[in-house]
């Protein structure tokens, strides 16, 4: 008959497997999911096979490797020489593919940065269900998406420079208002209840504008606000556009990923913490600066998909436990596999010539997903009952 030791042992050794096929798993979903995505284009199309798609991308990184070990004289005529010769060899496909990779990993990243903000939101929060959004951040970025649209209509959708400045601007404002009124309100304390009070408060202030301002414009204006917010991934296709979504990510995340091994003491209460010497309010407020600055980057590129940074770390949490050191990445992977995913499916979704957005489709593949983890941990809980 085995010891207690001994079951404690069993379950360790399952769950480790338990999660090792999940982890294979997640790389052979993206490696199939990759290859699909730069293989197909818009309804059903396949224009290219994968051994053509495997010569262009051959072709891009020894183009890109060309150039950064040239030196600044030569670069400009290699750079000419080298896509002439590209060009001639692989014809115009070669940029469709290109193009694909980038849109690729635009969405890749922005669903991990967005997934891993929920993450950060709920363990900070305590909460399984708190998400970025409660706080402002995507009212923030809509609201700039409508002050360039009212300003420059048709040509807002060229001008990235000025949308980066005034989405970050706003959605960093808000939240840093937020923050400062429930410090206000809290007292010394930081204080969880208060902050998600006065973000559903100035959240609703920012809809209510919005909304009136929405029912002032003309047929032509919303229709360009629309579509300019719904389908804000269309007008980021660049490894430019790229650089900078992986350089404010990487610049947030970095603490984060320095802070992982004491993030799960904020889980527990205040003083438990810091008797261990852990700053649970440090901790708390930078995970909730951080997320929001991460959501804000993932809207700005992939428009209003919050829902993927509430559904993502609650799969993550039933799959891989509740460690924040594994919840961190495989909540990132994970994120960004379904926003592909979504993105993939936009593609063949077009009703009276026009493409579903994008917000619509993750909503209708998170709903069964929802569904399934609350089944899950509904039956774990009532066979533990049983067997009390």
């Amino acid at each position: 008959m085995p010891t207690g030791l001994e079951q404690i042992r069993a379950t360790r050794a399952a769950e480790r497997k338990k999660k090792r096929k999940w982890k294979i798993m997640m790389v052979v979903i993206f490696a199939v999911l990759a290859v699909v995505y730069l293989c197909v284009r818009g309804r059903g199309l396949v224009p290219y096979n994968p051994v053509f798609v495997g010569k262009s991308l051959l072709a891009f990184f020894r183009y890109r490797f060309t150039l950064l070990t040239t030196s600044a004289d030569l670069k400009s005529q290699m750079a000419s020489q080298l896509q002439n010769e590209i060009m001639a060899e692989l014809g115009s496909g070669y940029a469709a593919v290109v193009s694909k990779l980038s849109n690729l990993l635009l969405m890749f990243v922005a669903g991990a940065v967005l997934a891993l903000s929920g993450t950060v939101y709920q363990t900070a929060m305590r909460n399984p269900m708190a998400v970025p959004t409660m706080l402002g951040v995507s009212s923030g970025v809509q609201m700039a998406q409508m002050i360039l649209i009212l300003l420059y209509a048709e040509e807002a959708y060229n001008m990235a420079k000025e949308r980066y400045l005034l989405s970050y601007g706003i959605s960093i404002g808000v939240l840093l208002v937020i923050m400062g009124a429930s410090k206000i309100v809290g007292g010394k304390r930081f204080n969880v209840a208060d902050l998600l009070i006065v973000g559903t408060i100035v959240n609703h202030l920012f809809n209510t504008i919005m909304n009136y301002v929405r029912s002032s414009m003309d047929t032509d204006t919303l229709t360009l606000y629309q579509e300019f917010s719904q389908n804000s991934q269309d007008y980021f296709d660049s490894f430019q556009d790229l650089g900078i979504l992986v350089l404010v990510s990487v610049i947030a995340v970095v603490p984060l990923l320095l802070m992982r091994f004491s993030y799960n003491m904020v889980s527990f209460e205040d003083d438990d913490a810091y008797s261990v010497g852990i700053k649970s309010n440090f901790m708390r407020f930078y995970g909730i600066f951080a997320g929001g600055v991460l959501t804000a980057t993932a809207m700005i590129h992939a428009g209003n998909v919050g829902m993927l940074a509430t559904v993502v770390p609650l799969m993550c949490r039933y799959i891989y436990g509740a460690d924040f050191r594994d919840l961190l990445w495989t909540s990132a992977v994970w994120g960004g596999i379904i926003l592909m995913c979504s993105n993939l499916v936009r593609s063949f979704t077009y009703i009276n010539e026009y493409q579903i957005p994008l917000g619509n489709i993750i909503s209708l593949l998170a709903v069964p997903l929802l569904i399934w983890i609350i089944r899950k941990q509904k039956s774990i809980f009532t066979t533990m009952e049983r067997q009390s």
